[in-house]
């Protein structure tokens, strides 16, 4: 097994745009590292999905704490690894970081976004050209234990391999990854923010029939 560097954070996104992911860029490179702490970032390229390219990215990389997000995403928190860090060093049960997701996944629909049991918050470009909040739910607390995370953000401080075996695209990489480090015995957990870290420049995302096959897929091979 591969020894991880518990000074280093990585960076990682699967690109196709370089006019969003160019301002990711710009504000990562604006982050204050805790004392001690470096970072990498790896753009991912040609991927034949989003889990084959995180992948590969994670084999590359020799980072403890991975940060894999959308390149339409903007880090307006500058002490986020401080933020990390200190949820990561005193929860080593935590596996994995997100900013949006629910603590409970429905039967039918396991769609985090449709759960009655969603927290967490973000500033998003959605519906308008101006920046809006989105709030899911707040709670007290430092974090959330939750079921699944929304793939625009997700920090961890370990390796599980990502189950490009099972997703080929673009869809339910995030929902599978949840539950692949609720398997293996982690808690996966939304951070508690009074201001939103991030900025999530994504437009109307439309659901194909691409995203519902995934869905099909994801219900055949995971207990939640």
């Amino acid at each position: 097994m591969k020894k991880l560097d518990d000074s280093k954070f990585c960076f990682i996104s699967c690109v196709n745009d370089d006019f969003f992911y160019d301002e990711c860029q710009l504000y990562l490179q604006h982050l204050n590292f805790p004392q001690g702490m470096c970072g990498e970032i790896v753009a991912v390229r040609d991927a034949k999905s989003m889990t084959a390219g995180y992948q590969a990215a994670m084999e590359a990389s020799d980072a403890k704490y991975k940060i894999y997000l959308h390149q339409d995403v903007f880090v307006v928190n500058k002490n986020i690894l401080h933020e990390l860090l200190m949820l990561f060093r005193h929860n080593p049960r935590i596996g994995m970081i997100g900013v949006a997701g629910a603590t409970t996944l429905n039967a039918d629909r396991p769609i985090w976004w449709e759960s009655n049991s969603m927290c967490g918050k973000v500033y998003s470009k959605r519906y308008t050209e101006a920046i809006q909040l989105e709030s899911f739910g707040d709670f007290f607390g430092r974090f959330r234990r939750v079921a699944a995370i929304d793939g625009l953000f997700m920090a961890t401080q370990y390796d599980l391999p990502w189950r490009s075996d099972l997703f080929k695209d673009w869809h339910f990489y995030d929902i599978s990854q949840s539950q692949e480090f609720v398997e293996h015995g982690y808690e996966v957990v939304v951070a508690g923010q009074e201001i939103p870290w991030l900025v999530h420049d994504c437009g109307v995302v439309s659901l194909d029939n691409s995203y519902f096959a995934n869905m099909e897929i994801f219900k055949k091979n995971y207990q939640w």
